[in-house]
């Protein structure tokens, strides 16, 4: 997968463009003198606006995964009723 084309339907890729923000600001931060860069404060909001980005999507892969358990819920208890019926 490479940095410009992130894929965000799983939590590993979730992790993986996350860490692709941090190297990127870390980079950034140990540079030995400090100057505004022309077009940085553009690209400040971009990661904040990445960073809201990558928050929903883990919500909505952690509402997804909870939809999936609660079926699986479901089926284990109508199974045991089955079998109590027995």
């Amino acid at each position: 997968m490479s940095e410009n084309n992130l894929d965000f339907s799983d939590r590993n890729s979730l992790i993986h463009a996350n860490a692709v923000l941090i190297s990127q600001l870390q980079s950034r931060l140990k540079s030995k003198r400090w100057r505004v860069q022309e077009g940085e404060s553009l690209r400040v909001s971009y990661f904040r606006t990445l960073i809201l980005a990558l928050q929903a999507q883990n919500s909505i892969l952690k509402d997804s995964e909870l939809d999936l358990l609660k079926e699986e819920i479901l089926e284990l208890k109508e199974l045991m009723k089955c079998k109590s019926r027995e």
